[in-house]
Order: structure tokens, then sequence, then C-alpha cells
């Protein structure tokens, strides 16, 4: 049977039998998996970044502070004053760009004939709404009655 006082559980929650806490905690500062975790104020990171535009490496930086690389790389496009971001151009044919203009134009003039046409749809049916409850009567439905009415006079007439 093993004691109690014997009995320790690392941070990886490891069973260790028989060690004192002493050799247990000099175990856990040993163990390269477990890092400690540490933060970089503002003020600290510009530091860095000054002793990089100075001359030192990214990468020597990184070692001596004991920090990520990509941390490195973060905090210079940041802080650093030669630090330019990258410009992206694009490049393309002059006849493309006129193409999706003229395209655009005509979409555009498309959009307000759609526009101007359904304005009118919509006067034309308020007309003949309105004539129909000043005559009385349903324009829509004797309206094809009366057009074929007097296409068929005109026609006798024209003879």
């Amino acid at each position: 049977m093993v004691d109690k006082k014997e009995l320790n559980i690392n941070s990886q929650n490891q069973l260790n039998l028989g060690m004192p806490k002493e050799e247990v905690i000099k175990l856990k500062s040993e163990n390269p998996l477990s890092r400690e975790r540490r933060y970089f104020s503002e003020s600290v990171r510009k530091l860095i970044i000054e002793e990089i535009d100075l001359g030192l490496s990214k990468a020597a930086a990184a070692r001596k502070y004991k920090v990520s690389q990509a941390s490195i790389y973060k905090w210079y496009a940041m802080y650093s004053k030669h630090y330019q971001a990258s410009i992206v151009t694009v490049v393309e044919h002059v006849s493309d760009s006129i193409k999706v203009k003229q395209l655009e134009a005509e979409l555009e003039r498309m959009y307000a004939l759609l526009g101007r046409s359904k304005a009118e749809n919509l006067l034309l049916h308020t007309v003949i709404e309105k004539a129909d409850e000043a005559l009385g009567t349903d324009l829509k439905k004797n309206l094809d009655t009366l057009l074929l009415q007097n296409f068929s006079i005109k026609k006798t007439h024209s003879k």
C-alpha cells in the first residue's frame, strides 16, 4: 500500500509514486511541454521592434526574448516605422475595363427604361380604373369587344 504523502500528480495528470514533492516540482520545471504564458505590453513590443529597426534580426530577437517568430513579424507589421504594407496592383487589358464600363452604363439605361415602363403601365391602369368609376362600366372586359368593333367598322369603310 502506498502512503498518501508519497502519492503526487503532476500537471499532465501523471501519477508519481514514491517521489517527494520537491522532485515533482523540479520535474515540472524541466518539462519542455509546460511553457509559462507570458504577455508583452505594447511598450515592450515597441522596444523590441526598435531593436530590430536598429539592426537586430527578427530570428535573433525571437531567441533573445523567447517569443515566436510569428509574434515578432506581427509586431513588426504593427509597430515598425520601416514596414510598408505591400500594394496589390491589378493588371488588366484596357479593352476589358472599357467593356465592363460600357456594360454597366447599358445596364443602368435598361433599369431606367424598365422603371419608366412600369410607371407608364401603372399610370394606364390608374386611368382605366378612374374611367371605369366615371362610366360605371368595366373597360378591361369590354375593351376587346370595342377594339374588334372599331376594327371591323374601319375595315368595311376602307373597302
